[in-house]
């Protein structure tokens, strides 16, 4: 055989191989980058990755720090398991703001406690609260509803895998509906707003959309309810009485140490 022939055949089989090769690292690469890019699409687009029957985005708990403000520029806040983006209230709850706590995780309980200092897995937990204060609960979330986006369910303590509501939650509306039937039939005045913060203990306060979350066209002054037992307690403890009501019933009194025409009173944790 010639040896210049056969170095030709050579070298064009090894060119031939070495074009196979590149081809099929091409072919890889391509469905490599497919494949990452569809990853990314399930990831930031709502509906993809981990969405209910309906096309709801699931979210773990994992998968909702992404969205805290620091990792991206979203602020996903969750109350009672349901998601809404309120990245246009940074002011609010941006890093380093009053309500940053809130964001990326479900503290669903400090909307009524105040307890804004610092996140703990129990603060979803809202068992311990007296049936008034879940109905407070879903005053705020009627309020996220209106005022921001929603963008899905947290899996965990109010939604289960399949974004179906699990028992808890509906205990937990169950006992708000009631607290609002109670309201109904018996209460002579709204409820006050409540907070909670260690270093002042409780605040109570009146607003125009204190007690059922609708608009009226008073505020009122909060007054301490005296006619209670044990059992009545737990559905009032502090009423908002019309400015020309506020001294005309002696089952509403001021607070101790707070001024009478004062619309907010702190009310020292007793020891």
């Amino acid at each position: 055989m010639d040896p210049v022939g056969e170095l030709t055949m050579a070298s064009g089989g090894g060119a031939y191989v070495k074009h196979t090769v590149v081809a099929a690292f091409a072919i890889l690469l391509f469905y490599l980058v497919a494949f990452r890019r569809q990853q990314i699409l399930q990831y930031i687009t709502p509906g993809q990755a981990g969405t209910t029957q309906d096309g709801e985005r699931l979210f773990s708990e994992q998968e909702l720090l992404a969205y805290d403000g620091k990792a991206s520029e979203l602020l996903y806040l969750v109350i009672m398991g349901q998601v809404y983006d309120v990245t246009k209230g940074v002011k609010h709850y941006g890093p380093g703001e009053s309500y940053h706590m809130f964001i990326a995780h479900d503290a669903t309980r400090s909307f009524v406690t105040g307890e804004f200092e610092q996140y703990s897995a129990e603060l979803s937990d809202v068992s311990g609260l007296k049936d008034t204060e879940l109905q407070q609960l879903l005053t705020w979330l009627e309020f996220y509803e209106k005022t921001y986006r929603y963008v899905g369910k947290l899996i965990g303590r109010y939604y289960d895998a399949r974004g179906e509501e699990t028992t808890y939650r509906r205990h937990v509306l169950e006992r708000a509906a009631s607290a609002k039937d109670a309201e109904t039939d018996g209460r002579k005045y709204p409820s006050c707003n409540v907070e909670w913060k260690v270093e002042m203990g409780t605040r109570v306060w009146c607003t125009t959309r204190s007690g059922t979350g609708h608009e009226r066209g008073w505020a009122g002054r909060p007054r301490k309810v005296t006619d209670v037992d044990d059992d009545a307690r737990s559905v009032q403890f502090c009423a908002c009485v019309p400015d020309e009501e506020a001294d005309a019933d002696p089952l509403y009194v001021p607070f101790p140490g707070c001024d009478e025409t004062a619309d907010s009173c702190i009310i020292p944790d007793q020891h």
